[in-house]
């Protein structure tokens, strides 16, 4: 990983203008990041980020991006990050993004490893129907037993976590409720059930960034689905 030792020969893997987004701990619960540039100051990021114990749960590879999330342990603390790596021509990162958040429930009910059905339509026409305030029809994207974490919704100071299909609709009336937000879906990576995507934020002024992961079951529900927000437009 770049955390552990990211001075020695992984801050290598570093382009030397690299752009990196680095979440605070209290990144699950408010809407800012920190930005850097350059591997140098990547590297310090990083290190700041050390001891800790970290442990991949999923990924996601393209010939030019990788997305995983990784469980962090430090100081007696669990959180689920999303972490994603964008490369230049020659290899190295020219991207980085770490979220945090508190740590999300696994679900029992998908095998990481199992295929999956295509998970960018699914996600989509949750998001229609989120957009379009049909709460009911969202939650149906999901399974019966579905886990679904989110930053707090407008008011709320406290990160969001539904566990099942009635309580997410239910929280979709009544925390969430209308919005004119928008998210549009920029980029997306699979691998069997596992789905990782990006999108930006239209519909309110300076929208920003939104990243999230999700496990898709062979009959096309969503078992769990775990969301980040950054104010800051991070670049693509």
């Amino acid at each position: 990983m770049l955390v552990e030792g990211s001075g020695g020969p992984a801050g290598s893997l570093l382009a030397r203008d690299v752009r990196t987004w680095i979440a605070s701990p209290a990144q699950g619960l408010t809407a800012g990041i920190d930005a850097v540039r350059g591997a140098d100051a990547a590297a310090a990021a990083l290190a700041d980020l050390s001891p800790s114990s970290l442990t991949v749960v999923a990924a996601a590879v393209s010939d030019r991006a990788c997305w995983a999330e990784v469980t962090r342990r430090a100081d007696g603390e669990a959180e689920t990050c999303l972490v994603g790596l964008s490369y230049d021509a020659d290899g190295s990162v020219s991207r980085l993004v770490w979220l945090r958040a508190p740590l999300v429930p696994a679900s029992p009910e998908v095998d990481e490893q199992s295929a999956g059905p295509d998970g960018r339509p699914v996600l989509e026409r949750y998001l229609a129907d989120l957009m379009h305030s049909k709460f009911g029809e969202a939650a149906s994207h999901f399974t019966v037993d579905t886990i679904y974490s989110h930053p707090p919704y407008a008011g709320g100071t406290e990160r969001v976590l539904f566990r099942g299909r009635e309580a997410l609709g239910r929280g979709f009336v009544t925390e969430r409720g209308p919005s004119p937000v928008r998210q549009i879906v920029t980029a997306f990576w699979q691998r069997g059930a596992r789905v990782f995507l990006e999108g930006v934020i239209e519909g309110i002024p300076n929208g920003g960034t939104f990243f999230s992961t999700g496990q898709i079951t062979p009959e096309g529900e969503i078992a769990r689905y775990v969301a980040f927000y950054s104010a800051t437009r991070i670049p693509t």
